[in-house]
Parts: C-alpha cells; sequence; structure tokens
C-alpha cells in the first residue's frame, strides 16, 4: 500500500502541471487584464500608468516566462502578491481555507446523517409506497440546483426569522472568532448543500443494500434465525458500504476545494469566495493559487477514496 501511495503521489505532479498550464494561458486568454481591474479609467495618461503596472508586476513578459517565474515561485513556497487585496496570497488563503474546513466537515457531516440513514430504511422497506415517496422526493431534490435551497434558508432563516447569519465566517461578541463562532457561521451554507447532496448517499445505500441483500450468504444468516436488524448491520450494510467510500474521498476533495456559489451567496469568506473575488479583480497570483489547492484536493479525494475502499474491502488490494 505506501508504495502505491508513493507512485499515486508522484503521478500527480504531471497533472497538477497540465492544470496549471492549462488555467494560466486560458485566463490570459480572457477578455481584461488586471492592470485594467486595478487602475481607474479616468485617469489621465492611463497609457503610461498601465505599462508603468505591467512592468511592475511581470505582465509585460511573455506567457511562457510569466509561467515559469510563477512556477519557480510556488517550488520555493511563494505564491505572489495580490493584485486585488494587495496583500501576500499566501496570507490571503490561510483564512480562507481554514473556512473552507469548517464548511466542508460540516456540510459532508449532514449529508451522511441524512443520506445514510434514509438509505437504508428505504432498504429496509423496498418498493413499499413509502419508499416510492421517498425515491421522488430525493429526485426532485436532486434536481434543484443547491443555491436555490440557499436562497429559500436565507430568506426564512437569516431575514424573515433572524436565527442564523446570512453572510461572513466569523461575527462579532465574545465568541468571535472561536471555533463555535464559525461553526455557527456555517450553518446555513453547510444545510444548504447536504439538503442536494444527501440524495447521492441515499440512492447509493439503497441500491448497494438491496443487491447485497440477496446474496446467499445473507439468506445464510436468515436461516439461522439471526434477527434482522443484525443481519442489517453485519452482513448487508458492512458489504454495501464500498461505493459510499468512494464517493465520500470524491466529496471531500470537491467540498475542499470550495463550494464556489454556496459561499459566493453567503458572502462566506471561503476558498470559493476568494476564487469568484479574484476572478472579477482578473487577480490571476490569486486564481492560479486557488486553481492549484482545488485540483491539489479533487486528486488527494480520489487518493483517499482508494484507500478507504482498500480499508473497508480486505479483498482488495494495490501492488
Amino acid at each position: 500500500m505506501a508504495g502505491y501511495v508513493v507512485r499515486r503521489l508522484f503521478g500527480m505532479i504531471p497533472m497538477l502541471f497540465a492544470i496549471t498550464v492549462f488555467v494560466f494561458f486560458m485566463m490570459h486568454m480572457a477578455p481584461g487584464n488586471a492592470i485594467e481591474a486595478m487602475i481607474n479609467p479616468r485617469i489621465k495618461d492611463i497609457a503610461a500608468l498601465k505599462h508603468q503596472l505591467e512592468v511592475q508586476n511581470g505582465l509585460n513578459l511573455p506567457l511562457p516566462v510569466q509561467y515559469w517565474r510563477w512556477l519557480v515561485n510556488v517550488l520555493h513556497g511563494n505564491f505572489g502578491w495580490s493584485f486585488g487585496q494587495h496583500e501576500p496570497v499566501i496570507e490571503l488563503l490561510g483564512p480562507a481555507m481554514y473556512n473552507t474546513l469548517i464548511l466542508a466537515v460540516l456540510a459532508e457531516a449532514f449529508i451522511l446523517l441524512l443520506g445514510i440513514p434514509i438509505g437504508i430504511w428505504q432498504a429496509r422497506r423496498p418498493y413499499s409506497k413509502l419508499d416510492y415517496t421517498v425515491s421522488t422526493v430525493s429526485f426532485v431534490l436532486f434536481s434543484v440546483p443547491f443555491f436555490v435551497f440557499a436562497v429559500f434558508l436565507i430568506y426564512f432563516f437569516a431575514i424573515r426569522w433572524p436565527v442564523f447569519p446570512a453572510q461572513n465566517a466569523t461575527g462579532t461578541g465574545p465568541l468571535a472568532g472561536t471555533l463555535l463562532d464559525h461553526v455557527w457561521h456555517a450553518l446555513l451554507p453547510a444545510i444548504s448543500i447536504a439538503l442536494t447532496a444527501h440524495t447521492v448517499y441515499s440512492r447509493y445505500t439503497r441500491g448497494a443494500m438491496l443487491d447485497v441483500a440477496r446474496q446467499d450468504y445473507v439468506r445464510t444468516a436468515r436461516a439461522k434465525g439471526i434477527r434482522e436488524p443484525v443481519i442489517y448491520r453485519k452482513h448487508v450494510f458492512r458489504n454495501a458500504r464500498i461505493p459510499l467510500v468512494t464517493q465520500l474521498g470524491f466529496d471531500l476533495g470537491g467540498l475542499l476545494g470550495g463550494a464556489v456559489i454556496t459561499e459566493g451567496l453567503f458572502s462566506y469568506q471561503g476558498m470559493g469566495y476568494v476564487t469568484i473575488t479574484a476572478v472579477s479583480q482578473r487577480d490571476y497570483p490569486v486564481i492560479m493559487a486557488t486553481t492549484l489547492i482545488f485540483a491539489v484536493c479533487v486528486l488527494l479525494g480520489n487518493l483517499v477514496a482508494d484507500i478507504l475502499n482498500a480499508v473497508v474491502d480486505p479483498r482488495i488490494r494495490y501492488q
């Protein structure tokens, strides 16, 4: 397993290189640039000022040279200077990554607490009226974009009944900046994500458990007189959790990369919110840094999914 993990980690290097090259050149091909977003168009002699800022930030150099300079700096732990926020990118992304980590863990907890029990409950009562009803509701929830739930949650629980905060990652007061304060501000965004995403786990759980319940060893367990709750807990669910573990690894990678739309709606200062702001400001160093972090999170999420598969299923061995 250790050798497999090392090979996978080294295999990520060319993938990360290809991703960053693609994003870097596509970003510079987009209309507008960072300098135009930084300066006031009404300034006199704007052309001279623009040229001065381009030279100062190295944007007058050929694109391959600019990319090489960025890559060398990143390898030395320097992500550059934010054009829009006027601070080192690493200092800007540190708090944002912490906020997104809290949101990702909280959202994943809600997703698992909703999706798996619902899927188990459906698998225990397959093809019943309630099973069909829950399945229909699940398909409807999955079809509705999660930002729609975000808008409703903001209206009802932050505006009409101001129970939860509707923006920011921290508040004011004696608990400001504490973990509890971060969790409190992340509740509504996490719930909006979970209302849609939990349906994936409920459907996976139901389908996997129904497949396992038809196996011969389950019939043998029933023939031995083992109680149904024990059969479903020790035999059915235990062998049906492999696809759930795989999905969990993918989800963690995606959520850690930043729930861009959700964080934007809630003005939650995580990786997604920082990315939206950077794109609007053509803040190239921040866009490149967030892209690299997103790619690393997704690739590591895939690796975690493979490792967890081997942990829950002893038959899986990576050479």
